[in-house]
């Protein structure tokens, strides 16, 4: 059976300029054969494994690539053109979706089908002698009803380079939200800068990455069993009336700190604002009399009531801002939306038919996974019926849910540990061929920044070793940050920062866009990527092609 690697399909982008190599695996075929252009390529099989290289290609769209072994494989609307491999975490993950507040005219008037993302999912596979797969996905394109699935800073530096130079783009999007940057580094270099073997050996025996993160799942899945109670849908308001008589005050945007013992006042501060004053995070101006906060960790309902002046609209739109941590949210008593973490923001579209003139309800069930959370200040709370838009700051109500501890056992996430997307993302790209790497990491080191720019000069050039191709680099400096919960920037953050400067000086053929001004308060998470295109596109025009 002939199988080809999963990014070899329909509506590909080649890198243009240089030999190209279309690989994969045939179990019943001695030979594998690539037709381009009135051309054929040949290669062996071997242990099943093919990899038929190809000439350079000048730059070419909507052509054929039949691939013939076991099977034949017809490939079209295939392109070449210049391909790069976008990696980090998710700020460089962040799809276009999440940046319509700030760039939703420029969105909906752009269309550039010759711009096309791939996305490299990892399949965990850490030991030397095994090779992941890279999954068969669809290559995205930048045109409406598709845009939005990709990357924010790729596509608007990828828009601004084929205004420039009309020339396909390619991304191939392999970064992954929260990963570190010794998850991205081959075993030997990690080596260098400690003892990680020891790190990584439980995870070597083929399928214990996946059983481990099944394991953590479970956990995770246990702890919110155990907060789910009996009275939680009398907790869903179904008209105003239905509010708990015992709830409580609460104003939004605020964080609560913890609850206090015995129950009283609750440790609420206002979250901080972009100013830069800080919340009080001890809570002791707002505790009981014996002065004691506990963290909670658990869920708290909160209520709002509305008043809508017109009749329904059937466009509805609701938005909560920034919630820590998981929410499930109600329009009058039916479910509108729902997210199982704390950085997206709550854009809920619904059906306006559950909405009435006059009265209606608000409710949101959330859970607290760290001891603090609440609704995040600086960023946007209404309701939109048509075209009545009701604010949803000040006056809520609040009632205390259930509460469990957490698991003993701590989990690290996949793409944390050490050297597993190197090996399960980079490597399997080894033979495919690319213009340059954007790069866009830093926030998930913050809690250790040492050797931060070393670890980034050895893993990019243990890259181009792998690659066999001396690719240019545009990395981005982390915006700054304030975290919601202290109004502090964390205190590694500048040390990331200033690292990510030295890279310029420190890595031959490296180019950094400052950003550190395009910060939207208490946002991990900013939405001004178009700016951040803009300046990314300025160093690519001069680094790829000047």
């Amino acid at each position: 059976m002939l199988e080809l690697a999963g990014i070899f399909s329909n509506g590909m982008i080649l890198q243009r300029g240089k030999p190209c190599r279309i690989f994969g695996h045939d179990d019943a075929a001695k030979e594998v054969t690539v037709e381009l252009l009135g051309k054929t390529y040949q290669a062996e099989v071997e242990n099943s494994a093919f990899a038929v290289e190809i000439e350079a290609q000048e730059v070419a769209t909507d052509i054929t690539i039949v691939i013939q072994g076991s099977e034949t494989v017809e490939l079209t609307d295939v392109c070449f053109g210049d391909v790069f491999f976008l990696t980090g975490q998710s700020n460089m993950e962040l799809p276009v979706s999440r940046t319509l507040d700030l760039s939703k005219d420029e969105v909906d008037a752009s269309n550039y089908p010759y711009i096309r993302q791939f996305r490299v999912t990892p399949q965990y596979r850490l030991a030397e002698d095994q090779t992941a797969k890279i999954l068969p996905l669809k290559w995205t394109r930048a045109v409406p009803g598709e845009i939005g699935e990709m990357s924010a800073a790729g596509f608007y530096c990828s828009k601004r380079i084929y205004d420039a130079e009309q020339v396909p783009i390619g991304l191939v999007l392999g970064a992954q939200g929260g990963s570190t940057i010794e998850s991205w580094m081959p075993r030997d270099v990690l080596n260098e800068f400690g003892d990680f073997d020891g790190k990584i050996a439980p995870f070597l025996p083929d399928g214990a990455v996946q059983a481990y993160l099944q394991e953590r799942e479970e956990h995770i899945a246990a702890w919110r069993r155990a907060l789910e109670s009996e009275d939680d849908t009398d907790l869903v308001a179904h008209t105003p009336e239905q509010i708990p008589e015992d709830a409580e005050p609460y104003t939004v945007p605020s964080i609560l700190y913890g609850r206090t013992t015995p129950a009283g006042a609750d440790g609420e501060k206002p979250s901080a604002q972009s100013d830069g004053a800080a919340a009080d995070a001890s809570g002791a101006q707002n505790a009981g009399a014996d002065g004691s906060l506990r963290p909670w960790r658990g869920v708290v309902w909160f209520y709002k009531e509305f008043e809508l002046q017109n009749e329904p609209d059937p466009d509805a739109f609701l938005y909560v801002g920034n919630l820590i941590d998981a929410d499930v949210t109600y329009v009058n008593g039916v479910q509108v939306g729902r997210i199982e973490y704390r950085y997206p923001p709550r854009k809920y579209p619904f059906d306006g038919s559950i909405l009435r003139k006059g009265r209606n309800v608000i409710t949101v069930r959330l859970l607290i996974e760290g001891g603090a959370g609440g609704f995040v200040g600086s960023h946007p709370y209404y309701i939109r019926s048509g075209a009545e838009k009701i604010s949803l700051e000040g006056p809520w109500l609040r009632k205390w849910g259930k509460e469990a501890p957490l698991p003993q056992k701590s989990f690290l996430m996949g793409q944390t540990i050490p050297t597993s997307l190197y090996r399960s993302t980079v490597f399997p790209l080894r033979q495919f061929a690319f213009r340059g790497i954007w790069w866009y990491q830093g926030e998930s080191n913050t809690d250790d920044p040492a050797w931060y720019n070393e670890k980034f000069s050895r893993m990019i050039e243990s890259w181009r070793d792998l690659l066999q191709q001396d690719l240019p680099v545009i990395a981005v400096e982390m915006p700054d940050y304030q975290d919601p919960l202290s109004g502090q920037m964390p205190e590694g953050w500048p040390a990331v920062q200033d690292f990510q400067r030295q890279a310029e000086v420190e890595v031959p053929g490296c180019a950094v866009v400052y950003a550190r001004d395009l910060f939207t308060p208490l946002e991990l998470h900013p939405q001004r990527k178009s700016e951040l295109g803009a300046r990314m596109a300025e160093k690519a025009l001069v680094l790829y092609y000047k």
